[in-house]
């Protein structure tokens, strides 16, 4: 294989901010020669402390924080947008990170806003771009004709894309994507077994009240999609198989108001508990003390969806079962009836009988853990997905 390009990756999210898009592209820079790649990424409260400890050069700029949402119309809306001092500045920042790093090609973490400056550079300088795509990114947008218009030249013009799944593919290629050009990289987990520390674990159990409890874990940001909901409303029925059961979510988002109020209408206070934004230190704990993991996650009618679910792998490296929603990629990130259970996610009455299964039938429930645990450990390390991405940037 050619020795591939110096290429810089412009992203909005990227450690120490948590997230698994942060740790996607954070994973793919520590497996890339770190003579090859540069990050250019919005400054953020400790980034000054994680950048020392990079061997790759991380560039960070105040502007990508206030980057624009909206979107222009079609290359000459590109370029008179361009004239405001935002895009202005920060197309002055990217070309003297080009000329100053030598680079060769762009990476570019969110098709929009921030490809619309990769296609600027590809008709200004002919540097070729990558895209990466996960999901929602190009789902949500399409709702506006001018956006799904933008989203198409995109496409037309990278290089090659970076899909997180074969769903995202497929709709990818819905997009004018040509087959070819779209390579699949699966996120590996952002956790290893041994982070779940006996202590800390411990110290959960007792804080929580969880000793002789059956534990239905949630991790992830309180969105509408994630199915949190249709978990609280599945609970009366489970508790009725399952007495000692508790539902632990970790996580904060703007439906937790919403979910904080379903709890109390159904008078479940004494069997849900909201843990609230983890360390990634101690999530390891969290994953070790469930029996279960789930998120019934569902497509939303906005375009709103599960792109793939590193959750799910992250539960099956601790050797747990977890239950999924039948919707966008979470299929390739569990496999039914094999390292977990796939559910129809808009059946309350589905996820209820899944979580009793996995919470009443042990030798069942253990089964699906370490089946989901062997093809984790298999299949879904960050060495050989990068080895994809590396075939690419040459």
């Amino acid at each position: 294989m050619p020795d591939i390009k110096k290429t810089l990756l412009v992203t909005l999210d990227f450690p120490p901010r948590l997230g698994g898009v942060a740790t996607f592209y954070y994973n793919v820079c520590k497996n890339l020669p770190p003579n090859k790649i540069v990050v250019l990424a919005p400054e953020q409260a400790g980034s000054e402390i994680f950048d020392q400890k990079q061997n790759f050069t991380i560039i960070r700029k105040k502007l990508l924080n206030q980057f624009p949402e909206t979107f222009p119309k079609g290359i000459g809306g590109i370029f008179k947008i361009a004239a405001t001092i935002r895009w202005l500045s920060l197309i002055k920042h990217l070309a003297q990170t080009i000329k100053n790093h030598q680079i060769e090609l762009i990476q570019v973490g969110q098709i929009l806003p921030l490809g619309t400056l990769a296609l600027i550079y590809k008709k200004r300088k002919n540097i070729p771009y990558v895209i990466y795509v996960h999901g929602l990114d190009i789902t949500l947008p399409q709702k506006f004709m001018r956006k799904k218009t933008l989203l198409k030249k995109i496409i037309a013009n990278a290089q090659n894309i970076i899909a997180n799944s074969y769903w995202t593919k497929d709709e990818l290629i819905k997009l004018g994507a040509e087959r070819e050009k779209v390579i699949v990289v699966h996120p590996g987990p952002n956790l290893k077994a041994e982070q779940a520390r006996e202590w800390k674990t411990k110290e959960i159990a007792e804080r929580c009240e969880l000793t002789g409890k059956k534990i239905l874990l949630t991790v992830g940001r309180l969105v509408e999609r994630k199915g949190h909901d249709l978990v609280i409303k599945a609970l009366p029925k489970i508790i009725q198989a399952v007495p000692n059961v508790i539902y632990l979510i970790v996580g904060a988002g703007p439906q937790q108001k919403k979910l904080a109020g379903l709890v109390n209408q159904n008078n479940l206070g004494n069997y849900v508990q909201f843990i609230g934004s983890v360390a990634q230190a101690d999530l390891a704990s969290f994953y070790q003390i469930c029996d279960a993991f789930i998120m019934p996650a569902r497509q939303l009618p906005n375009g709103d969806v599960e792109g793939f679910g590193i959750v799910y792998l992250e539960a099956n490296l601790f050797g747990k079962p977890v239950i999924g929603g039948r919707s966008g990629g979470v299929g390739e990130a569990v496999i039914d009836g094999q390292t977990g259970i796939l559910v129809n996610p808009e059946s309350v009455e589905e996820i209820a009988q899944a979580a009793i299964k996995l919470l009443t039938d042990q030798a069942y429930a253990e089964r699906l853990g370490l089946q989901g645990l062997q093809r984790v450990e298999e299949e879904f390390d960050w060495q050989s997905q990068t080895e994809k991405i590396k075939a690419i940037l040459h």
